[in-house]
């Protein structure tokens, strides 16, 4: 039945909204009937298709047009609460099964112009709800559930492929400036009485169930504000003072063994100030006192050494991006002297202190382990990020249309082992269960639940028993995984050096008019974005700028000038001093020498020693 003019005057419109109402009651108070319930209207496109076309018509245009800033009127929206909960509800769960192709190929059950529209009708529907002071009526309640877990499946899919910029997703103006002045009410309250205890967090109040519910409804960068606030009141309970410090001595040769070795026995205590001093690969402690440089170096070479295929941890996708090993335990002879899933614990708290101390670190993750590592729920189009073939081949054997005995499959997965075959039953009996048309789904979803979760159940367990110890979950779930991977590594957008220069800061006599500067800023307008990457890794000890643009970088970028004389300065090289974030340059009177002479620097590897 189509909705009548008006969107709900008519008797159509009366039995739909009470059928919805009763069978919202019925899957509540008889919850084994639910699974039937949804079956039996997801899969009839048309039922899901009348019952979005009620929606869409029962909500004031107005409404939808103020992008969830303006709510709809009481009296009307609790008659409407049950077909709304409903809808979301059997779309949600028809979501489930429904593949990236289907979504966005053949588009169904609905068109991408459509799934536009719905996305704006929901917002109009959830958003203003979290917004809502006092209690919520039960009706209420399930219906800012079941719709923002639909409005969360809309936007992962959004993440896989934009269908919707990220600005349409965002609450009004109005609605992030209440989080907004929130968070700068409790800075301020900070401030004014540091010493006071504020049992109250920055995640309690109205706007924490927005910040938890519909993160992606605020600006990323407000949400960067909050988590390093978090992190700073969490820093604040600890006392960190230089008797609190854990100082560690770490050989260049031999760095992941010596960080497990030195750090892993101080547990979550490594969210205190970490001082590190290195031992050169010719056996000779390296000069330079840790401010907080060497740390970050060391940081990234730990990264760099223990996610990479020397230790064999981690592995990587066909797109370069890591997961953890199911094999490495077997794999590797460090094993013996190394509990390796003690290592992959440790290696989650050092990516939870990268967090923690904001700081940037050169790892590239697979989105679906990013999705285990915020909590969240594994779904089979998360096979794609793993591998794209066995995805590919899963899609076409859902979708298969021939005789199945054709394909010979049973309930089994696959795996080498060596250069060994090892057969995994995916169910009790599974080698001796055919896959039909009828149980098609169920291997579909048995074998992704294998790849995506059960073979690294243990290693992702360690792992986030580690990055937990360190960084409160409750923290990263305020991102998508996306957004994690930045939180972690930073942007992939090229270098801007206009941003770069209008927060850099000068010292020795140096000034943005200096001749010498002014060179050295031309020099890097030349550069390929490798070279600027070598040059933020040499001054700051890592390549990737900081994650809401240089003014956030502390200390500041410094350029200074060296004591070398006219006649020495040309034959010399810029030296840096990370733990300051300072580059030490020499007054070059030629540019093409500089030019030479930085590259060279960057290009050489070294750090401290280099001179």
């Amino acid at each position: 039945t189509q909705p009548r003019e008006g969107g709900g005057a008519g008797q159509e419109f009366a039995v739909v909204n009470g059928t919805c109402a009763l069978l919202l009651q019925l899957t509540e108070f008889l919850p084994e009937l639910k699974h039937a319930v949804l079956n039996a209207l997801a899969f009839k496109p048309q039922v899901l298709s009348m019952l979005w076309e009620w929606v869409r018509t029962t909500v004031p245009e107005a409404v939808v047009g103020s992008g969830g800033a303006v709510a709809m009127e009481e009296a009307a929206l609790a008659r409407l609460l049950g077909l709304h909960t409903m809808f979301a509800m059997v779309y949600y769960y028809l979501l489930i099964t429904v593949d990236n192709t289907e979504f966005y190929e053949r588009q169904y059950p609905f068109t991408l112009a459509q799934v536009r529209v719905m996305v704006q009708v929901l917002k109009s529907l959830v958003y203003p709800i979290y917004w809502q002071a006092g209690p919520l009526s039960e009706a209420t309640r399930q219906l800012r559930s079941h719709g923002t877990r639909l409005l969360n499946r809309l936007f992962e899919r959004n993440c896989h492929r934009e269908f919707l910029p990220e600005q349409s997703w965002l609450a009004s103006a109005r609605q992030s400036s209440t989080l907004t002045s929130s968070l700068d009410a409790f800075l301020a309250s900070r401030l004014n009485d540091p010493n006071e205890d504020h049992s109250e967090g920055i995640l309690d109040g109205l706007h924490a169930s927005a910040l938890r519910g519909i993160p992606f409804a605020l600006p990323f960068d407000l949400r960067v504000r909050v988590l390093r606030q978090l992190t700073q009141q969490d820093r604040n309970k600890l006392n960190d003072n230089p008797q609190s410090w854990v100082r560690s001595t770490i050989r260049r040769s031999n760095v992941v063994e010596d960080s497990f070795g030195e750090l892993n026995p101080v547990g979550s205590k490594i969210k205190h100030t970490v001082q590190i001093a290195f031992v050169s690969e010719e056996g000779g402690l390296e000069a330079g006192i840790d401010g907080g440089g060497l740390f970050k170096e060391f940081l990234n070479t730990l990264c760099v050494d223990a996610f990479g295929p020397e230790h064999g941890l981690f592995r990587q996708t066909p797109g370069n991006l890591l997961f953890p090993n199911p094999q490495a335990k077997t794999q590797h002879a460090w094993q013996e002297s190394l509990n390796y899933f003690h290592l992959t614990e440790f290696l989650g708290r050092v990516v939870g202190k990268a967090i923690y101390d904001g700081i940037l670190v050169e790892l590239r993750m697979a989105p679906f382990f990013l999705r285990k590592m915020l909590g969240k729920e594994m779904y089979f189009d998360d096979l794609a990020s793993l591998d794209p073939e066995l995805y590919r081949n899963l899609v076409f054997v859902k979708n298969y249309e021939g005789n199945f005995e054709d394909l010979g499959l049973n309930f089994v997965v696959t795996e080498d082992h060596h250069g060994d075959k090892k057969t995994t039953p995916l169910l009790p009996g599974g080698e001796d269960m055919a896959v039909t048309s009828d149980n098609v789904l169920r291997y579909k979803n048995l074998m992704s639940d294998y790849w995506l979760n059960k073979r690294i159940k243990q290693q992702s367990a360690a792992f986030m028993r580690g990055l937990s110890a360190v960084v409160e979950p409750d923290w990263l779930r305020m991102f998508s995984p996306e957004e994690l991977q930045m939180i972690i590594s930073g942007s992939v957008k090229p270098i801007d050096v206009d941003d770069l220069r209008a927060h850099t800061v000068y010292g020795g006599g140096y000034s943005d008019e200096h001749a010498t500067v002014q060179a050295f800023w031309r020099a890097l307008k030349a550069l390929r974005n490798a070279d600027l990457e070598l040059l933020l890794k040499f001054v700051t000890s890592c390549s990737r700028p900081p994650l809401l643009g240089f003014r956030d970088l502390q200390p500041k970028f410094c350029i200074q000038k060296t004591s070398h004389s006219v006649q020495e300065a040309d034959s010399r090289l810029p030296t840096a001093s990370t733990c300051m974030n300072l580059l030490k340059l020499p007054s070059y009177t030629n540019e093409e020498d500089l030019t030479e002479r930085l590259l060279y620097a960057l290009r050489s590897g070294a750090g401290f020693e280099l001179s």
